[in-house]
């Protein structure tokens, strides 16, 4: 009925200074009386929050039923919170008016709408769209209920059924928008500058986006998204509540801007661009160590950790067993830079070493963190997923590291959904059930092809499926053999049959002592990966591209983790030949363990293998 509610806020204008009745100096306090007359209803968008909330011009009220029988059929009203005199009166208690006084008002009340009305009128309404409430002011929002018997609600709480609200102004909702490569952008408004990042061509972009305006409490209706759209002036692609992600797009050269517009129920408009410029990608030197791995000045007694120069001897000297690599200029320290190195640098290489310490203080967590497809406001590093960048234009990497904890391929979880096992498949946002399946589309899943990750240190599930995970002298690694039975890893005869840790790592006064008076009793800076025993709880198999390099040995025989993968090939991108002179397809390698606590001639061997292989 057009203009309804225009006509209600005109009528109480008049109605309530017409009545010349003085203000009724009994003030009902919220939430008294204890019991409501008539159907019980309950405003439940937007939430009662206490105080007087603020609300946009155009606001959505939804409700429900809170009483043992719903109403039905169902009234309201909104209008300026007016007293008897028709002047807009901030002091004036409409509430205890409207129920000392309910007769005060029954021109303002709509017609009577079903309550289960098919298109849903009688538990939601949208009020201000024909420009009915104003900016600045104070308003209320009315409801009322009636039964069968023709019993109405009588007694009206700012709690449930009486809503004071202010009209105010937003510069538009949040809007998210995210991609697995390119780590997630948000904006509100429509005055940010554009998101400018740089790719190497022929990367497939699939972004995805939402929106929210629950912070002004209201609602997204609809988005639409565009490649180089101009002028924005004319675009006129309608708003669509289910256009929340973009088709795959590649580019080969140039500059491309990607706009995704948000807008509420009121009209507001929040504008996201993300400028994708496409840069050369020679790959023209031969090997990139990325020093990501933070440790002490001093060295440390109990081995816990190397020294810094201690770890950064270790892999310079692992490094120059390559050809071509020159440590004077092919190492990146992301501590002495305070990032990861940039797409323009990693691009000069043909493959990269990258070894990380755990935690948040290094830039590999804030390379490989992945946003869920479900909550892509999801905070997440402005940093690209240099390694998936790299591998789809066919360099090669090694990437290890301390991978206890939040370590490793687990980097990938926000912190707070870490929680071991966990099918990356589609517990991306936590172990709550298979709610989100875009943990596909992550690193480990996508591009090292583990379904399941596990940690022999961490924190672990409770509960129905799980067997007994015990540190000491138990989980622990003592040491770990090669998986001949994988045809990847037989095809190298030159690994080492045997990972054994150092002497001095596993004596006595060490912190990974293995004799039976030490505490753990074994290495435990060690990520597992597809678990046999979480592999068959989730009814899953390890997909065609994942191939075990090394296999751990627990401290006991009977532990869940003796015998499961610790190290592993990557083949998802095996058969891609660089588009470079002497380009080498190969795969990769990730150990999920630190190799400096493992004995230097098994290092030296892998290496051996791996830098042979990738024609180094």
């Amino acid at each position: 009925m057009p203009g309804r509610i225009a006509r209600y806020i005109s009528a109480s204008l008049t109605l309530l200074a017409l009545t010349g009745c003085a203000r009724d100096d009994t003030v009902l306090i919220p939430g008294a009386p204890d019991t409501v007359a008539g159907p019980a209803l309950t405003i439940t968008f937007p939430p009662y929050t206490g105080g007087i909330p603020k609300y946009l011009e155009v606001t959505r009220f939804s409700w429900a039923s809170s009483g043992e029988t719903p109403p039905a059929d169902v009234r309201y009203f909104a209008t300026m919170l007016v007293d008897t005199n028709g002047n807009y009166n901030t002091s004036f208690d409409m509430v205890g008016d409207i129920n000392a006084n309910p007769a005060r008002y029954d021109t303002l009340w709509s017609e009577w709408i079903p309550y289960g009305a098919e298109d849903g009128s009688g538990r939601t309404v949208v009020i201000g769209k024909e420009g009915e409430l104003t900016y600045g002011r104070r308003h209320y929002f009315m409801l009322q209920g009636r039964d069968e018997e023709g019993n109405v609600t009588s007694v009206f709480r700012r709690e449930t059924n009486a809503r004071q609200f202010t009209v105010t102004y937003s510069r538009g909702p949040a809007l998210y928008i995210a991609e697995r490569i390119m780590a997630n952008f948000m904006f509100v408004g429509t005055s940010y500058q554009p998101e400018k990042r740089k790719l190497p061509p022929g990367v497939t972009l699939s972004f995805y986006w939402g929106g929210d305006a629950s912070q002004y409490n209201s609602e997204i209706s609809g988005y639409r998204y565009g490649w180089d759209v101009t002028p924005l002036e004319d675009w006129d692609a309608p708003f669509d509540q289910e256009a929340t992600a973009s088709a795959p797009a590649a580019f080969f050269a140039g500059v491309h801007t990607l706009t995704v517009e948000a807008v509420d129920i009121a009209g507001n408009v929040t504008r996201g661009q993300v400028e994708i410029e496409i840069v050369p990608w020679e790959m023209d030197r031969d090997l990139l160590l990325v020093d990501d791995y933070y440790a002490s000045p001093y060295p440390v007694p109990d081995l816990t950790s190397p020294s810094e120069s201690e770890h950064d001897a270790f892999w310079t000297s692992i490094c120059s067993m390559a050809g071509g690599f020159d440590p004077s200029s092919d190492i990146f320290d992301t501590y002495t830079w305070s990032r990861a190195p940039s797409v323009e640098q990693i691009g000069h290489y043909r493959n990269i070493v990258w070894t990380y310490s755990p935690g948040a203080d290094n830039r590999w967590r804030r390379v490989v963190e992945f946003t869920p497809e479900s909550a892509p406001g999801v905070s997440r590093d402005e940093t690209p997923n240099l390694i998936s960048l790299f591998l789809q234009k066919g360099g090669h990497v090694w990437t290890s590291g301390r991978s206890d904890q939040g370590g490793g391929l687990a980097a990938v979880l926000q912190d707070d959904v870490r929680v071991m096992p966990v099918d990356i498949r589609c517990e991306i946002n936590g172990p709550d059930g298979c709610s989100d399946n875009s943990g596909t589309e992550s690193l480990p899943y996508r591009d090292y092809c583990v379904t399941v990750i596990d940690k022999v240190s961490g924190h672990f599930r409770t509960g129905p499926g799980m067997p007994r995970r015990q540190l000491d002298h138990y989980d622990v690694l003592r040491s770990a053999f090669r998986d001949d039975g994988d045809p990847v890893t037989a095809a190298f005869p030159g690994l080492p049959a045997t990972l054994a840790l150092r002497d001095e790592v596993t004596a006595t006064g060490s912190f990974f002592c293995t004799d039976t008076t030490c505490s753990p009793g074994g290495f435990t800076y060690v990520e597992v990966y597809n678990p046999d025993y979480w592999l068959s709880r989730v009814a899953a198999s390890s997909r065609y591209c994942f191939h075990p390099m090394y296999r751990m040995r627990a401290a006991s025989a009977s532990s869940a983790l003796e015998g499961q993968p610790v190290a592993l090939w990557i083949t998802r991108y095996e058969d891609i030949v660089p588009d470079i002179p002497g380009g080498v397809a190969a795969p990769s390698v990730h150990l999920g363990f630190p190799p400096w606590y493992f004995r230097r001639e098994s290092v030296d061997s892998i290496a051996a293998v791996i830098f042979g292989r990738w024609g180094l």
